[in-house]
Order: C-alpha cells, then sequence, then structure tokens
C-alpha cells in the first residue's frame, strides 16, 4: 500500500493500463479507481476488478486495502475523484492543453452559446461538447451527459486535438464541477450566464448550487497553466457579481450586461426588423450594430456573451457578424416548426426561470396573441419547483395543458398534482391535464386557433421519455410533426 499526499498519482501508474472508475470495464493490466458515489461505496466493486485483472486499485482513506492482494498496487490519495480527473488527462496526454477550451456554465443559455459560437467560429475551427451532442469536424456523436465522464472527456478532447481543430467549447455542467470530472483540464477561458433554480434535489440549496458553478472561476480557471486567461461574467445576475470577485487579478475580467451601461458589453437598444431584431452593442467607446433572427431577453444576453468573447479572441467584426445572422438557434431551444396554422414551439424549459422567460418571450414578440403552454415535470428531482412552475405558467398564459414530461419512478399524477398546487383558483380554468405527453400534444395543436402561439416545453431536443427506468422513444418534435401531417 501507498500514501500519496497529491492527487497525482501517473507517474506510479503510467506503465500499467487504461484508469477507469468502471468495473465492468476493467481488461488485464487497468486501473481502477474506487470512487464512492451519492448511493455506493466504491470498495464494493473492488473485488470484481480484481477478478477481471486490475493491476492497480486508487482509493482515499475508506480504501479497504485488507481485500487487496499483495501483489496488486493499492494507492491512497486525498480525494480520489481528482486523482481520477489527473489520472486521465495524462493517459490522453493532457489533450485540452493543445486546444483553446472555452468552459461555459450557468442554469441555462450554455447549450445556445456553445452553438452559437460554434457558428461563429465555423467547424473547421471549432468542436463542441454538450447537453445535445459533441460535434468536431464532420462527426455528431449525441451526447448522455451535459459534460461527459472524465474518461470520455478526454477521449474527445483527444479527438478534436487529432483532427486539429483549435477551439472547443464545453458545456460545463454543476455536477461535473461538484464531481471533480474536469479535473486535470487546463481551461483558457469561462463563461458565466446566470443561476436560477435548478437540480437542488443534488445541490440541496441555493447556496451550494452557486458555489459548485463558481468552481470553474475560483478553482479550475484560476489553476489553469494557460496564459492570457479570460472570464466572462453576465453582471445582471446576482451570482455573476459574486464570481467576479473570487477571480484572479491574472484572469481578464469581461462584463456583459443588458441593463448596465457600464458593462463591457452593453445592450444599448433593440429594434424589431423584418427577419427578427437589429442589436446595437456598446464596448469601450464603440457600438456594433448587428441582426439576429432570435429573439427573447435570455437570447440577447447569450448573444452578448458570445460577441464578447469573440472579440476578446481576437476574431473580425465581419465573421463574428455574419455568424449571429445566420444561427437560426439551438436543437429544441425555441425552436420553432414551420407550419401554417399556428406558431408552435419546443423549448428545453424545464426551470420556472426558464419557463418564465420563454413565456416574456414569445408574448412580446407575438403582441396580442393567445398563449397555450404545454408542460410537465420531471420525476425524481427537485419537487419543489413544480408549484412555483405551475404559478407562473398559469399567471402568464391564456391557457394550460398539463402533461407528462420524464417521470421516471414517480406516477404522473402524483407529479401533476404537486405542479397544480401551485394554481390559484381563478386560474385553474386555464387548465387542462392530459398525462399521456403524446395525446396532450396531438389535442393542444388541434384545439389551437390560427396565429395562437403553443409553447411545448421541458424537453426540447430530447428524444426519449424516461418511465420506470426505461427510455421510450418519445420526440416531441416528431410528435408536432406527425399531427401537423395528419392535420394537411
Amino acid at each position: 500500500m501507498h500514501i500519496s499526499k497529491s492527487n497525482n498519482i501517473f507517474k506510479k501508474i503510467k506503465h500499467l493500463g487504461v484508469p477507469t472508475n468502471n468495473s465492468k470495464k476493467i481488461k488485464k493490466n487497468d486501473i481502477f479507481f474506487a470512487i464512492n458515489g451519492e448511493k455506493e461505496n466504491g470498495n464494493i466493486y473492488i473485488e470484481d476488478a480484481i477478478t477481471k485483472g486490475a493491476a492497480a486499485i486508487v482509493g482515499d482513506k475508506s480504501l479497504n486495502t485488507k481485500i487487496i492482494p499483495k501483489n496488486i498496487l493499492s494507492l491512497i490519495v486525498p480525494n480520489v475523484r481528482k486523482s481520477f480527473g489527473i489520472a486521465c488527462s495524462n493517459f490522453f496526454s493532457n489533450p485540452g492543453d493543445n486546444i483553446n477550451l472555452c468552459g461555459i456554465t450557468g442554469t441555462n443559455g450554455k447549450t445556445s452559446i456553445a452553438y452559437l459560437l460554434h457558428a461563429i467560429f465555423g467547424k473547421e475551427q471549432s468542436s463542441l461538447i454538450g447537453t445535445i451532442e459533441n460535434k468536431y469536424g464532420s462527426k455528431k456523436i449525441k451526447s448522455i451527459l451535459t459534460t461527459p465522464d472524465t474518461f470520455d472527456l478526454n477521449k474527445t478532447l483527444k479527438e478534436i486535438k487529432n483532427h486539429k481543430i483549435k477551439n472547443c467549447f464545453l458545456e460545463v455542467s454543476s455536477h461535473s464541477l461538484e464531481l471533480s470530472r474536469v479535473e486535470g483540464i487546463n481551461f483558457d477561458s469561462g463563461i458565466f450566464t446566470n443561476i436560477t433554480r435548478d437540480h437542488l434535489d443534488f445541490h440541496k440549496n441555493m447556496n451550494s448550487y452557486y458555489k459548485s458553478k463558481a468552481k470553474l472561476f475560483s478553482y479550475y480557471l484560476n489553476k489553469s497553466k494557460k496564459k492570457n486567461k479570460i472570464a466572462v461574467i453576465n453582471i445582471d445576475d446576482k451570482y455573476g457579481r459574486k464570481i467576479t470577485k473570487l477571480i484572479n487579478r491574472n484572469i481578464k475580467v469581461i462584463s456583459y450586461s443588458v441593463k448596465n451601461s457600464n458593462a463591457d458589453f452593453y445592450l444599448k437598444s433593440i429594434e424589431k426588423v423584418k427577419n427578427g431584431n437589429k442589436l446595437i452593442i456598446k464596448n469601450d467607446k464603440n457600438e456594433f450594430t448587428l441582426e439576429t433572427k432570435l429573439f427573447g431577453s435570455y437570447n440577447l444576453q447569450n448573444i452578448l456573451a458570445s460577441f464578447a468573447i469573440s472579440k476578446s479572441k481576437g476574431l473580425s467584426i465581419k465573421k463574428i457578424f455574419d455568424g449571429i445572422k445566420k444561427f437560426e438557434g439551438a436543437p429544441g431551444r425555441l425552436e420553432k416548426i414551420k407550419n401554417k396554422k399556428i406558431n408552435i414551439f419546443i423549448d428545453y424549459a424545464h426551470t420556472p426561470d426558464a419557463i418564465k422567460k420563454s413565456i416574456q418571450s414569445l408574448k412580446k414578440n407575438f403582441n396580442d396573441k393567445k398563449i397555450i403552454v404545454l408542460f410537465g415535470c420531471g420525476g425524481d428531482r427537485d419537487k419543489g419547483k413544480r408549484a412555483r412552475m405551475g404559478k407562473i405558467v398559469s399567471e402568464a398564459a391564456n391557457k394550460i395543458i398539463i402533461t407528462s414530461d420524464n417521470p421516471r419512478y414517480e406516477s404522473p399524477k402524483t407529479i401533476i398534482q404537486d405542479i397544480i398546487q401551485g394554481i390559484s383558483s381563478k386560474n385553474i380554468n386555464k387548465v387542462k391535464v392530459i398525462s399521456n405527453r403524446g395525446n396532450a400534444i396531438r389535442f393542444s395543436i388541434k384545439s389551437a386557433r390560427k396565429d395562437d402561439v403553443l409553447l411545448i416545453a421541458g424537453k426540447g431536443h430530447e428524444e426519449y421519455q424516461e418511465i420506470k427506468g426505461i427510455k421510450n422513444k418519445f420526440s416531441d418534435k416528431r410528435e408536432v410533426r406527425k399531427c401537423l401531417k395528419i392535420l394537411k
């Protein structure tokens, strides 16, 4: 047994095989990192890893060394998660060091910014890793997690490096920051969007959630070995203003705002034009006029963040403007489904703040039109947001259809009742409950009148519905198109 004061033990294991935290993937001579999760202790998989040929076992002070034979290397480190991250990065020859790596974090906006930046920089010069997919070169790989597991993340970065792609835009979730999935990776820049209620089943309270998000800047960006580091921060958000105080002086902090004219990048004005909106962005003493097909306050913030980092990285104004003008939005992010009858939008909004902003954006863009909202809430997740979402939607929309989202192991009826608890008696007459999501979508389209606005919220790009541990094939977009085809 060897006790290490450092989490970097790669010199001791580099002559061995592949580092992994999954005993099922162990092959002869591999290294097993016994990581303790929320529900299970990594020690229970040690014997399985040894049986399959593990040459070394790495754990923290709770490592059960009694069950490890003397011929197998056992290593105790201060933090096994961080040690695993460093080992994975080293195993793939630290691929992030050869890429301009931008981490994007926040409750909302991560995906939209990643896609917008990918559009601005171009596919030959950029890649993205995030909630929907990983994109580099001609490759498109569907994602399982917003931020991949440590080994898979470094493997993907290695492939991006091998494709000679200079830039990567990485969505960094609060889970990945809390669980050290990006340990061992050196960031060039970070973007903070906002923090609103989400994932409290995991983080327990907003302060804990904030601290996890802040780690991208207070820990990872601060300790990154890269030069000329940049932090792009939304100072309209109170947590953004707190984060600016945590950033080292050797990092250039760039603020953006739609409210504060003292921000480095400030949205001075917005004007509705034929194909979208014309924006004037103020940066120092300069003003830039550009056009976008996007609408909604959060999309304007996403544009500001993307403009700020692109200009700061030295891209030409023309290239930035062209990218923003052509961009029509990320999949499932207030995505319009074309048809001649009603205005249908598919949106991933699944938090109180996100759904509120989506409805507000639609009301502003479609003045005097009837707003219909179809939504549900996920099972086995933050139950406290359900009634809040019911209250917000029932007060903002003309009509609402409450349905099932991803119920997981919970009863859809229980989830729906939790949502209804937040709806006042004066708004209950707006509500229609249809538990089956497919039936709810068909009803919402058939009952809508010409020029109505229908927002189908919650699942966005997802192509499944999770019920009792099974991911059933299901897509809001596909259901909508199926219904529209029938109604032609």
